[in-house]
């Protein structure tokens, strides 16, 4: 019994202490790893592809700050926007038609909505699987839109959520098991200093 005391013990202070880096790892800042940023007037029922930095990561995030002068919805889609060469420029090959039919037809690949009129807007998405991922502004409405926006990628070692969920319960689960070895350690040498004297 003494023996199985002492592993699963000394297995608990092994959880303890791997709850407790996986605590310190995720509040790692992510490092920036591509961004951008702008004004634009978005002009009624058109579209513009913002962000599109092709696949990510459970390890990394988007964050998008936005400010809108009028009204226009934000989407973040789960498609690669591809960058094609077409008549002497870069263009996506991407159109308001594919557009419409994702909003439509295919609504699981919108990871974020929202619809911004006059206001500004925050957003922080870190995906669950590795997934392609393309932020897109459409006015639906009559009148231009005018927008500022700030959108970067961030990437870390680990996606800190998951890392703060598995420290939260490796952490106590460590302590319910170590708690009953530590005790007989503290008796023993209680014990021994009682014998002393």
């Amino acid at each position: 019994m003494k023996r199985w005391k002492t592993v699963v013990g000394r297995l608990g202070t092994v959880l303890i202490a791997v709850g407790l880096a996986l605590l310190l790892i995720s509040f790692i800042p992510g490092i920036q790893s591509s961004s951008t940023k702008g004004r634009t007037i978005v002009r009624p029922e058109r579209f513009m592809i913002v962000f599109s930095p092709g696949t990510i990561t459970p390890q990394q995030e988007v964050q998008a700050s936005v400010t809108v002068e009028g009204k226009l919805d934000i989407y973040l889609l789960e498609v690669d926007a591809d960058l094609h060469f077409i008549n002497g420029t870069f263009d996506y090959a991407f159109n308001l038609t594919d557009l419409q039919e994702i909003l439509q037809e295919h609504p699981e690949q919108i990871k974020r909505e929202q619809r911004v009129e006059d206001s500004s807007y925050e957003l922080n998405f870190t995906p669950l699987k590795i997934m392609n991922a393309t932020v897109v502004v459409y006015n639906q409405g009559s009148e231009n839109a005018e927008m500022e926006y700030d959108i970067s990628l961030k990437t870390s070692l680990a996606p800190s959520g998951k890392l703060q969920t598995i420290a939260c319960f490796a952490a106590p689960i460590g302590s319910i098991m170590a708690i009953p070895w530590l005790l007989d350690i503290w008796k023993g040498r209680k014990k021994k200093i009682t014998h002393i004297e």
